[in-house]
């Protein structure tokens, strides 16, 4: 458990989330969603660290090579570093049950598992209670939920509409800047 009380962090999924797809652009350029990159940008990095929790279902059923996937992180962290946006760390789950070659089993770091918040809150000494996800997948409000996590749906991407599980999230919003809006009001609120 944390030592500090509000040792904070904001964790996101690319996919549907800041970007339609995490994948490079022919250009080598990262394709952002609209005002997602700007309002990355404004969250304060005093208060909250910063991490990309994905589950890589593309890279488990063999339709993204792993090595890609590393080269997006690379230029992802790259453009984070050039915008000074400090990325604390980026968790992803390449695994699946139902996957292919050694990505075929399961792993406790797939969301809906909790397992990647949990691994946050070790290296980072983090009070997940005072943590958000922001996410488009229902597995990725029922991961934070599992974690006792706020969680906040977005309507992009899959827009919650996967169908994979029933949640109810803290918060829904329009995109990514409306979920940090909500993060930047619900924590005024508490200081308040």
């Amino acid at each position: 458990m944390a030592k500090i009380p509000d040792k904070q962090g904001v964790f996101f999924e690319l996919d549907g989330v800041l970007m339609e797809r995490a994948k490079l652009r022919d250009d080598g350029s990262i394709p952002f969603l609209p005002g997602a990159l700007e309002a990355l940008g404004r969250i304060d990095p005093d208060c909250f660290k910063l991490f990309v929790a994905t589950s890589r279902l593309d890279i488990a059923f063999g339709e993204v090579r792993e090595k890609d996937f590393t080269r997006f992180c690379e230029a992802f962290l790259q453009r984070m570093q050039d915008q000074r946006i400090l990325i604390a760390k980026i968790y992803s789950c390449p695994y699946h049950p139902k996957g292919k070659g050694r990505f075929r089993r399961e792993s406790v770091f797939r969301k809906p598992g909790p397992g990647i918040f949990k691994m946050a809150q070790q290296e980072f000494d983090l009070n997940l209670n005072r943590c958000w996800m922001i996410g488009h997948t229902t597995a990725d409000i029922l991961a934070a939920q599992r974690a006792e996590v706020g969680t906040i749906l977005v309507r992009t991407g899959k827009g919650g509409q996967d169908g994979e599980f029933t949640v109810e999230p803290h918060f829904t919003e329009d995109g990514f800047a409306d979920a940090v809006a909500r993060v930047k009001q619900f924590e005024l609120a508490l200081r308040c």
